[in-house]
C-alpha cells in the first residue's frame, strides 16, 4: 500500500494501451499540474511542439518547477517517478496557461497532456500558495461564476478546437471544481467529446447550479473522489455521490494528494466521510446558504482586508513571518469601523444559528430512528406470535 509516487513506480512499466487510464492516473496528472511549468511548456498558439517529461528533466529550469514549498520534495519525487516510467515519460504537454491577477481576484493555471491512448487530459491547477488564489476560493461560495471558472470554459473550448481526441477534464481542489464547471458550460459539441470529469477533493457548487439541467447532462461522467476526513471537497456538497479514500494522515492534512492510499493500482476505499466531519460541513454549508450572496461577498472582503494587512502575498510569506503578520492583522481588525465589526459578529452569529439548526435536525432524526426501531421490534415480536402489528405510513 502506497501513494501516487509508489503507484507510478509499480505500474509505470505499462502503457495506457496495456493498462487503461484509471482514477489513480487522474490524481497523478492533477498533481503534476501544480509544477511551475510556465515558460517550460509552450502556451496556446505557440508554434514550438509540446514537450515530454523526459525533455523537461534536461532543461536548465528543471529545479524551478518545484518552487511550491508546500509540495517541493513530494513533487520532485513524483516527477522523477514519471520521468522513469514508460507510462508517463513520453506524455506530450502543451497549452500551459498561468494567470494571477490581484485586480481581477484571479488565480488560474491549466495545462494539456496527450496520452498514449489518444485521450487529451485538460488539467486545472488547484489553489496555489498565493493569497489571491485563496480569496478567489472564498468567492466561490458567494457567486457564480468566479473569474477562473469563466477562464476554464474558454480554455476547454480553445483546446477542443485545436486538438483531436476524446477529452478528460480534471483537477485537485479548486481545479476539480473548474473541471466540472467547464464541462457544464462548454458547447454541446465539445461536451460530447468528454469521456470523464475528475473532481479530486474540490468544492461543489451553489444549489442553483447543481439543480440546473446542465448538471444532469454531465453527472454520469463526474468522478468525485474525496479523502476520509474531507473538508474542501465537502464544501457546498449536498449529495453522497462520491468515492471516499483512505489517507495516511489525519484531519485537514488529508487534502494533500500524496497522503491518499493506493493498493493494487486502485484507491483504498472507505465507507464514507467521518460522521463528525460530515456534521461540521453540514453546519458550514447551511450557514453559507443562509446568508444572502451580497453579504457573503462583503464578509470575504472584510476577512481578506484583514488578511491582506499582513502584507503577505503567499502562504509562505505569511507562515515565515507569522508574528509580524498577526500584529498587522490585529491592528487592521482594531481599525475597522463599528459597523463593520458589528457585521462580522452578526455573520458569526448566523454560523452559530446554523449549528443549532443542524444539531436539532440530527436529534429529530435520531428520535425518529429510535422510534422506528422500537416499532419494528414490536412488529417482529407480534408477528412471531401471529399478531399483526401496526402499520407505519
Amino acid at each position: 500500500m502506497g501513494n501516487i509516487v509508489d503507484y507510478v513506480a509499480e505500474y509505470g512499466g505499462y502503457s495506457f494501451l496495456e493498462r487503461p487510464f484509471s482514477d489513480a492516473d487522474s490524481l497523478v496528472i492533477a498533481q503534476f499540474a501544480y509544477l511551475k511549468l510556465e515558460g517550460v511548456v509552450p502556451g496556446p498558439g505557440e508554434e514550438r511542439p509540446g514537450v515530454t517529461i523526459g525533455e523537461i528533466a534536461h532543461k536548465k529550469e528543471r529545479e524551478a518547477i518545484f518552487a511550491d514549498g508546500r509540495f517541493a520534495a513530494d513533487n520532485a519525487a513524483l516527477f522523477d517517478a514519471m520521468r522513469r516510467s514508460r507510462r508517463f515519460q513520453t506524455m506530450k504537454i502543451h497549452d500551459c496557461v498561468n494567470r494571477i491577477d490581484q485586480q481581477e481576484q484571479l488565480q488560474f493555471f491549466a495545462v494539456t497532456c496527450f496520452l498514449e491512448d489518444d485521450s487529451v487530459y485538460l488539467a486545472f491547477r488547484g489553489t496555489d500558495e498565493t493569497l489571491v488564489g485563496w480569496k478567489e476560493d472564498f468567492y466561490m461560495a458567494c457567486k457564480i461564476p468566479v473569474r477562473s471558472q469563466e477562464l476554464s470554459v474558454s480554455y476547454v473550448e480553445a483546446a477542443a478546437g485545436r486538438w483531436r481526441g476524446r477529452l478528460i477534464l480534471g483537477g485537485h481542489s479548486k481545479g476539480g471544481n473548474l473541471a466540472v464547471y467547464a464541462a457544464m458550460h462548454c458547447t454541446e459539441s465539445v461536451r460530447e467529446r468528454i469521456r470523464g470529469i475528475y473532481n479530486l477533493d474540490g468544492p461543489g457548487f451553489l444549489p442553483r447550479l447543481r439543480n440546473a439541467d446542465i448538471w444532469r447532462m454531465i453527472e454520469g461522467r463526474v468522478h468525485k473522489i474525496i479523502p476520509h476526513s474531507s473538508l474542501i471537497g465537502m464544501l457546498l456538497e449536498d449529495t453522497d455521490d462520491y468515492m471516499v479514500v483512505e489517507s495516511n494522515v489525519i484531519g485537514v492534512l488529508q487534502h494533500n494528494p500524496f497522503s491518499w492510499l493506493i493498493r493494487d493500482g486502485k484507491f483504498v476505499e472507505a465507507n464514507d466521510v467521518y460522521k463528525s466531519r460530515k456534521a461540521a460541513m453540514e453546519v458550514l454549508n447551511r450557514w453559507i446558504i443562509s446568508i444572502p450572496e451580497a453579504e457573503r461577498a462583503d464578509f470575504v472582503d472584510y476577512l481578506f482586508a484583514i488578511v491582506e494587512a499582513s502584507e503577505a502575498e503567499t502562504l509562505l510569506d505569511f507562515s515565515g513571518n507569522w508574528k509580524t503578520a498577526a500584529k498587522r492583522m490585529a491592528s487592521a481588525l482594531h481599525g475597522t469601523d463599528r459597523e463593520t465589526r458589528r457585521e462580522l459578529w452578526r455573520i458569526a452569529g448566523a454560523f452559530l444559528a446554523a449549528g443549532k439548526a443542524v444539531a436539532a435536525a440530527h436529534m429529530r432524526r435520531g428520535r425518529d430512528a429510535a422510534h422506528g426501531t422500537a416499532i419494528k421490534s414490536f412488529q417482529t415480536a407480534d408477528s412471531e406470535k401471529g399478531i399483526e402489528g401496526p402499520h407505519l405510513q
